[in-house]
């Protein structure tokens, strides 16, 4: 698989079917996500942090999947001609959150039950719709071991609380080589 088919795996997994007009994937399966993307928008548009969620919901977001590195290496198996590519790639689930709650503590226990929903939704299928061998697992070589998530604070300014998290994992495919 190319790098691009690895995304599109991955972000169809966290976001649902892949809209051509809009380069968004916009029917996500895990509640409080309203767009997922591969790349940062031009325009950041409002409406896509609730897309699909009950009218006035509190909270929602939109999740960026970024592989920022990843390691190949090959596993020889059967002699000189044959064996598995493995590939190790670096996951950064990048969720920015709006939120109309009116205290900023509101927003950031939203931005917690997103982050459990997500790890959640992984574990159900650690092969993220089979976009990968193995995701958020212990890898031993080249890095990744489980799920890290690093948290921001949250900014309030005009009624509207934003904040920020990033989910890291490594994810695994193997080529035969």
């Amino acid at each position: 698989m190319a790098i691009t088919e690895v995304l599109d795996g991955i972000c169809r997994y966290f976001g649902g079917e892949y809209d051509p007009d809009t380069r968004t994937y916009r029917s996500s399966p895990v509640s409080g996500v309203g767009v997922v993307r591969r790349g940062k928008p031009k325009d950041d548009k409002a409406a896509d942090y609730f897309l699909g969620m009950d009218p006035g919901a509190r909270t929602g977001s939109v999740i960026l999947v970024h592989v920022p590195r990843q390691h190949e290496y090959r596993r020889a198996l059967g002699g000189e001609h044959s064996g598995l590519k493995q590939i190790v790639y670096e996951v950064i689930l990048r969720v920015f959150l709006r939120s109309t709650t009116s205290y900023a503590e509101d927003a950031q226990d939203d931005a917690y039950a997103l982050r459990d929903a997500l790890v959640e939704w992984m574990r159900r299928d650690r092969t993220l719709g089979e976009a990968v061998f193995q995701a958020g697992e212990h890898i031993t070589e080249s890095g990744g071991d489980g799920i890290d998530v690093e948290y921001s604070e949250p900014a309030t300014a005009a009624n509207l609380t934003k904040g920020y998290f990033e989910v890291r994992f490594a994810a695994v495919e193997f080529v035969e080589a």
